[in-house]
């Protein structure tokens, strides 16, 4: 056995032979105090040195022959965990009994296993975050967990996991490489370590959850812990085949039922069938008839359209014989005739042509007339300008000395033009105005970055007077005390002020900020029922506002905060205890009448940390109050004095299982008055300056920068006004030379164009009178020709008269027969176009021979009043009744489907439950042995079987005993042992409220089982133990020692050494 000083742990491991201290190897809390009494023959006396402690703990590979089994827990390291600031476990293969007073840590190695190993808080039956599990005052704490290595890998795996208390986050190491908590879940898979299953992992807080367990959950977790890797997969197929067999079985059953029902109707629309069915013969015989009475149309319009034919043909055999007949008297009429049209359209066309002729001739009278005006106006001007001769002799002779001049400039060259001189020139200039340009462009983007420098000078000017603006205020300083503490919390509370009006209801901030304790006496004793969390945290009232929050937060600012929502108001929140009987107590009050602040926030702290119902006081209790509160059963959480009380009370083992855990609580860090931090104050002032300096230096820089872009812009000015110039120049003097080129040709060109002008018009002119006289003769002659063919004309029609009438009436009679004839065809058309959309025309035509349409008229009548004799209650009911026998048939279908199917998932159950219910009989049939024999041992009577209820999804452990159900519970565990498919198992305080008698019988069991050889590792936490115990060799006892009464050398005075040497001396050994 081994103490520890209060931040310290130890183990020991003490195998025993006949001298129950004679092989016991003791090891001290902390290096400097341990004891290693390996050596039997070592003096009683002597202190062994001790052996420092490795500052990184590595792999130890273990030897082939090691009595852990692969996956248990060979050592267990923690350091700033929980209550412990360092300690080291060295655990034993077979059974670990960890004893130790309440609150020593005990319960905390077995949250070090489950969280080492990668399993999360809930498997400890504590929702807390991980960073509450960081020594209070430290910001990180470390775990270490050792596991036997498998055969076939050549050292030991060392887990190791880093918690952060300020964002709780966690860190994940196998041997020293850095892994994700997936590959640590990995590797427990692989090394079958399953402490989410109660079977193998059960934790204080959990032992009333495993009672609680049903009989189903019972046999699913049994068969987790003793089960191999097939019968689980068995077991996960048979519950989905099952379930799919029900599920097949259930919609069979719909099925058959739907059929039921649809046969049913089926047979009620049956009368109404049998009406339909026969209003639909009528319907069909009745159509046969319209059919019918078609056809013969058609064929009657067709013999109808035959015969007007036949009358065609022979009315044009007879118009055909009279014209032969006198068609030599009529061809010189219809020669003359034609004569006479052909002569009507020359005139017609010569007609035209004179009118043509005379418009062009008026155009041209028209010029004539305007050629006289002009003639009129040029004498009237002649006379003006014999008055102004002079005038224009003397405008001739300027006239002649311009022509002459042109002349000899015509004669006398210009100046050559060369373009590439003058683009040389221009290109020179252009190569300046680049050089300018980036030169500007530079300066530009340099007096940019200090204009930019500018403003942030500004802004941190402008952040650094509002931060000593808020040091000199209240608010102020815990803002900036808010900053040191948490940044993400005050970049949050400074958002949250600037966009408030974005929520449904107030958002409230930090605690720390928005709330203050009324009487500053009771400053720390309110802290300390409370954490860090509760004063950084965001209070929002409604769902929405902490759905819109919390996506602000954690997904747009990447910020690490805490929000809380309580939906419960402030005044429902009662306290468990009236004034006068907390003050009898010895309380000044509850935490709640000490803090003001808005009703929301302190209603979440009453929600959360229950501060409505923990009670404080200034001084500490007496031993006759704790007892009080003890009995009371009221209280389970208050500070006294510098102490913090919570006590645990554990119903299931009996009204006498509490436990107390007592903790001096240090100065609150909140909600203090904080004189102005002088250092702080002095530094933003210097900073101030500094910042104020450096704007001095970058305005005198922006000025000098600026001048320069001036002085550089009006110097690229410069340079294309040059540019612009030269182009100038250049176009103008190229335009000159161009236009001396081209004016020879422009003055030949206008001379040639006056001359062809000219005797264009006098052509026109005699054109058109030629025009106009031809025209007019041409029009002479051609009316004079049909004035001779008119006259022919009427003398052969007056001799041929009567000839010409006998023609017009064969050809009137002739137009009336081919009307009729095309009647008849279109007749015919619209007879055939329906006759056509009929299938059988042949087999109607043959009915209907000898019946005209007449007599199909009558019979469609008398099968209409059948037709309404005949009358349904429900015309639907066909269509209905033939709509349900397609269901029907589909139905069938899908019942042979189903049965189909079910057939099939019978057979595979079958199969599989032919191998696991053979193989779980045996498991459970082995477990009932171990249990009811350790129910012998202790003259009970106990038995475990398996439920097989029709529903598989019922099957379960049936467990029938006559002890403790706390005895049970650890029997069955044991059970459990030699079957274990997990490395280790974990039992937490299982005997408290145990009945002396049964507790020491299952000590005796637990030892017995748990200590063969070639079982898994075994871990028992118990607060105490009673005296006289079976002790085992292959047992490890680990006492732990700590508590803030333990002064710094306890390892000396608590020296199991001499405890071990005092206990020899007093037995005479």
């Amino acid at each position: 056995m081994a103490g520890c000083s209060p931040d310290d742990a130890s183990l020991v491991s003490a195998p025993l032979a006949s001298d129950p201290f004679r092989y016991l190897r003791l090891r001290g809390g902390d290096s400097s105090h341990g004891f290693d009494q390996d050596d039997a023959s070592s003096s009683e006396d002597e202190v062994p040195p001790s052996r420092p402690r490795a500052v990184v703990s590595r792999p130890r590979a273990g030897p082939a022959n090691s009595e852990f089994q692969p996956g248990a827990i060979v050592r267990v390291k923690v350091r700033n965990f929980v209550t412990y600031e360092e300690a080291e476990f060295f655990l034993g293969p077979n059974l670990n009994m960890v004893i130790g007073p309440n609150g020593t840590g005990k319960s905390s190695l077995v949250c070090a296993i489950c969280l080492g190993l990668g399993y999360s808080s809930n498997v400890l039956g504590r929702a807390s975050a991980f960073g509450e599990f960081v020594k209070h005052g430290k910001e990180e704490a470390d775990i270490e967990v050792e596991l036997q290595r498998l055969p076939e890998h050549p050292e030991n795996y060392v887990v190791g996991l880093t918690i952060r208390r300020e964002d709780n986050s966690r860190k994940f190491t196998i041997n020293g490489q850095r892994v994700t908590n997936k590959e640590v879940q990995k590797l427990m898979r692989s090394l079958r370590i399953q402490i989410d299953n109660l079977c193998q992992f059960l934790p204080q807080d959990k032992v009333a959850e495993f009672a609680a367990l049903t009989p189903i959950e019972l046999l699913e977790k049994t068969l987790h812990a003793a089960a191999p890797e097939e019968m689980i997969d068995w077991r996960i197929q048979l519950r989905d085949y099952f379930k799919l067999q029900k599920e097949t079985e259930h919609n069979g059953e719909k099925i058959r039922e739907e059929l039921r029902k649809m046969e049913a109707r089926q047979q009620v629309l049956q009368a109404d069938v049998e009406k339909l069915r026969e209003r639909k013969a009528i319907q069909e015989e009745i159509e046969n008839l319209n059919n019918m009475r078609v056809v013969v149309k058609y064929y009657g319009a067709r013999e109808k359209f035959k015969e007007a034919k036949a009358r065609k043909v022979e009315a044009e055999r007879s118009l055909k014989r009279l014209q032969n007949s006198v068609a030599p008297a009529l061809e010189a009429v219809n020669k003359k005739q034609e004569y006479q049209y052909k002569i009507k359209l020359v005139v017609t066309d010569r007609q035209r042509r004179l009118q043509a002729a005379v418009t062009a001739a008026d155009a041209a009278i028209a010029q004539v007339d305007a050629a006289q005006a002009r003639c009129q106006e040029l004498v009237g001007r002649k006379e003006a300008e014999r008055a102004n001769f002079s005038a224009k002799k003397h405008e001739l002779g300027r006239l002649r000395k311009k022509i002459t001049d042109q002349e000899a400039n015509y004669r006398r060259t210009p100046k050559e033009f060369d373009a590439a001189e003058w683009n040389r020139k221009i290109r020179e200039q252009q190569h300046l105005q680049r050089d300018k340009e980036t030169e500007a462009a530079a300066a530009a983007e340099e007096l940019k970055q200090m204009r930019v420098k500018g403003y942030e000078n500004r802004d941190q000017l402008k952040r650094v007077q509002s931060s000593l603006s808020e040091l000199e205020s209240q608010q102020g300083q815990l803002l900036t005390q808010l900053r040191r503490i948490n940044n993400d919390v005050a970049k949050g509370w400074e958002w949250l002020r600037d966009n408030q009006n974005g929520f449904e209801k107030e958002v409230f901030g930090p605690p720390m900020l928005t709330c203050s304790v009324k009487d500053k006496r009771y400053t720390d004793l309110v802290q300390s029922i409370l954490q860090t969390d509760d004063f950084l945290c965001f209070t929002a009232q409604t769902r929405e506002d902490h759905k819109k929050l919390s996506d602000q937060f954690y997904r747009v600012m990447g910020l690490s905060v805490t929000i809380r929502s309580c939906f419960t108001p402030y005044s429902a929140f009662q306290s468990p205890l009236r004034r006068e009987e907390l003050s009898k107590l010895g309380f000044d009050g509850y935490v709640s009448d000490y803090l003001d602040g808005p009703e929301p926030v302190l209603a979440m702290l009453c929600a959360e940390k229950r501060m409505h119902a923990s009670a404080v006081s200034l001084q500490d209790i007496t031993d006759e109050q704790f007892e009080q509160i003890q009995r009371a059963e009221r209280l389970t959480q208050f500070a006294a004095g510098r102490q913090l009380y919570r006590i645990t009370r554990r119903k299931e083992y009996g009204p006498g299982a509490v436990s107390t855990r007592v903790t001096q609580f240090a100065k609150g860090r909140f909600w203090a008055d904080q004189p102005v931090d002088a250092a702080e104050k002095t530094e933003l002032l210097e900073r101030i300056k500094e910042l104020q300096t450096q704007r001095s230096a970058m305005k005198e820089q922006y000025e000098a920068l600026d001048a320069k872009c001036k002085t550089m812009d009006q110097e690229k000015q410069q340079i294309l006004d040059k540019i612009e110039e030269l182009r100038t120049a250049k176009n103008e003097l190229q335009r000159e030379y161009t236009k001396w080129q081209a004016l020879p040709d422009k003055i030949e060109k206008a001379t040639d164009q006056a001359t062809l002008d000219k005797a264009r018009a006098v052509l026109q002119h005699h054109q058109q009178i030629i025009g106009i006289r031809k025209a007019r003769q041409a029009l002479l002659e051609a009316q004079l020709v049909h004035l001779e063919a008119e006259s022919e004309v009427a003398a052969l029609k007056a001799k041929n008269s009567e000839i010409t009438q006998q023609l017009e009436e064969g050809k009137q009679m002739l137009r009336l027969i081919q009307d009729e004839l095309e009647e008849q065809r279109n007749i015919a058309a619209e007879a055939r176009t329906e006759a056509l959309a009929i299938e059988n025309i042949e087999e109607l035509r043959d009915n209907a021979r000898g019946r005209t349409v007449e007599d199909i008229d009558q019979a469609i009548q008398v099968e209409k009043a059948k037709l309404e004799v005949i009358q349904a209650s429900n015309p639907a009911a066909l269509e209905e009744y033939e709509r349900y026998a397609a269901k029907i048939e589909r139905e069938r279908a899908s019942q042979a489907n189903q049965e189909a199917r079910m057939a099939e998932l019978n057979d595979r159950i079958d199969s599989i439950k032919s191998q696991w219910e053979p193989r779980l009989d045996e498991l459970v049939s082995q477990i009932n042995d171990a249990f009811s024999y350790n129910f012998e041992q202790i003259s009970c009577a106990g038995e475990v079987g398996v439920h097989k209820d029709e529903d598989f999804e019922k099957w379960a452990i049936e467990i029938k005993s006559g002890g403790e159900r706390a005895v049970s519970t650890i029997f069955y565990l044991m059970a459990l042992q030699s079957m274990a498919q997990a490395p280790f198992r974990v039992v937490d305080e299982i005997n408290q409220g145990m009945d002396p008698r049964n507790e020491r019988m299952v000590h005796e069991r637990m030892v017995e089982v748990a200590c063969r050889e070639h079982t898994s590792q075994y871990f028992l936490i118990t607060p105490k133990l009673l005296s006289g115990l079976r002790y085992d060799e292959r047992m490890r006892v680990h006492t732990i020692i700590s508590g803030e009464h333990v002064d710094s050398k306890g390892t000396e005075k608590m020296n199991f050494a001499n405890f071990v040497k005092i206990q020899r001396q007093l037995t005479g050994r």
